[in-house]
């Protein structure tokens, strides 16, 4: 999918800002701290770290995560997030495969990339943008060295860390992962959507299950 053109671009460069800005104005809801948006690392040309795809079958769940988010904390930003969905490009892990995930996993899980190595914002670091998660999924341990953040728009999800008791995030919570640190999702009943990124630069072939 061509991300091409002058509108779509700045309005991909408004929501990434707008992101941005929203991890900033909160805290982790472990440690307590907060961090700031990372400078930029250029890249000089793409590298596709994914498997790209429009029809993933979790993408039917989208438009019910976008309608529970616009009645939750960051209604603003799912709703714009909504307007470009359609617009950018989906993709999964090329090294989440049936031979390392569940069915169940790899149908429910997509990524749309806003920044990153493969764009459609060109830079090194950080890799950045929105997760969706179908209903029941879980998402396994799993560690990777970039340091990540995690911004929740829905409600109904829980979280582990370090292979440790589940518990609820809202919307609204950030989450902050460590270099390596184990962490796990799964979802209820309803989709999960998030801002994700990674604060530092690393390939997504690096992720190792936990």
């Amino acid at each position: 999918m061509s991300l091409g053109g002058t509108r779509v671009n700045a309005e991909l460069e408004t929501i990434l800002n707008e992101s941005w800005r929203a991890v900033e104005a909160r805290t982790d809801a472990i440690s307590g701290t907060g961090i700031q948006r990372p400078v930029a690392i250029p890249k000089d040309k793409p590298l596709r770290t994914g498997r790209i795809g429009s029809d993933f079958p979790v993408l039917g769940h989208l438009p019910n995560a976008l309608d529970v988010a616009a009645s939750h904390a960051l209604a603003d930003l799912a709703r714009r997030f909504g307007v470009l969905s359609g617009k950018m490009e989906w993709s999964q892990n090329a090294g989440y495969t049936p031979e390392n995930s569940s069915r169940s996993f790899l149908d429910g899980y997509a990524y749309a990339s806003l920044s990153g190595p493969d764009g459609p914002i060109l830079c090194e670091a950080p890799m950045a943008g929105y997760m969706l998660l179908g209903p029941d999924v879980h998402y396994p341990d799993h560690r990777h060295e970039p340091r990540e953040v995690y911004l929740v728009l829905t409600p109904g999800a829980q979280w582990s860390l370090d292979s440790g008791d589940w518990f609820d995030v809202a919307p609204g919570t950030m989450i902050i992962h460590n270099s390596w640190q184990k962490h796990a999702i799964r979802t209820g009943d309803t989709p999960f959507l998030a801002f994700a990124a990674w604060l530092e630069a690393g390939p997504r072939s690096g992720i190792s299950w936990a």
